[in-house]
């Protein structure tokens, strides 16, 4: 139960009631035994530096941040991480005195991710999106030395982001490049691992990117959870998938342990997402 002495924490995001967030965060409070509650927060675009503000005056200790609100949620920030202010994108927010200290997990959880899955400096990795979590996604794939690929229905926003991220790339990798999206079934066949960052996939939204390419030995990651087309098509075709609720779990992994602390209960998170299996973006 709710008192005047639990710490809250939070999802923010539009739509977000439908989030397995709460569910993951909660269980690993009470593994815990925190005196602590997680729960979802619907804010409609335009409204984030308004709903930051009153989240603050209210007392929350943390909050997640999923579409569209992750780039807002940088500019609304006091402080940013390096991953963050790199990315242009937070996902992660943790109460300081004066306001938000801003993190993207999400980018860290994907490096962690990419390499685990056998991604490489010098492999290309074709990224799918211009958005927030696409950021992230950029980042993490250039701090492993990739040779960054981005294509978006709107060839203006990639080639925003490949300029946007070549300051944050490591010395010696090169500087990422935007591929029309007309030419995504040569460039997704060629690459050495294809990252969803759009919202394709997840409710509401269509279910499938035509055109895509899938081969065995590629990796295949989803920045979606749930059973989607990306990830039915890439399993088919022999491709090494990262599934998105690697992600959910990871990055709320180390937002967990940014907020209070501790380690996270990461098999425990891990079982509390198994009773939801719909599509939803971390």
């Amino acid at each position: 139960m709710i008192g005047g002495r639990t710490a809250l924490y939070g999802i923010v995001g539009w739509p977000v009631g439908h989030s397995l967030s709460p569910a993951m965060q909660n269980a690993a409070l009470a593994f815990h035994g925190l005196d602590a509650a997680y729960v979802p927060l619907p804010v409609e675009p335009g409204l984030l530096e308004a709903a930051l503000r009153g989240a603050h005056a209210l007392g929350f200790q943390g909050l997640n941040v999923t579409i569209p609100h992750k780039q807002a949620a940088a500019a609304a920030c006091a402080t940013l991480d390096p991953v963050a202010a790199a990315c242009g994108a937070a996902n992660t927010l943790r109460r300081a005195g004066g306001g938000w200290e801003g993190f993207n997990t999400d980018a860290t959880a994907l490096a962690q991710l990419l390499d685990g899955a056998g991604v490489r400096a010098g492999a290309t990795v074709l990224l799918l999106g211009a958005g927030g979590a696409a950021r992230a996604g950029g980042w993490a794939a250039l701090q492993l030395g990739a040779r960054l690929q981005v294509t978006a229905r709107r060839g203006e926003q990639a080639a925003a982001l490949c300029a946007a991220l070549a300051a944050s790339a490591p010395p010696g990798v090169p500087r990422p490049e935007a591929v029309a999206w007309e030419a995504l079934a040569g460039a997704s066949g060629a690459a050495a691992a294809v990252l969803n960052g759009t919202s394709v996939g997840l409710a509401g939204q269509p279910a499938a990117i035509p055109g895509l390419a899938f081969r065995a030995g590629q990796v295949a990651l989803d920045m979606v959870y749930g059973d989607t087309a990306f990830t039915r098509d890439a399993t088919a075709a022999g491709a090494r998938v990262v599934r998105g609720e690697e992600l959910l779990v990871r990055q709320g992994a180390l937002a967990f342990t940014l907020w209070t602390g501790r380690p996270a209960p990461e098999a425990v998170m891990v079982a509390a997402l198994q009773a939801g299996s719909d599509p939803r973006h971390p």
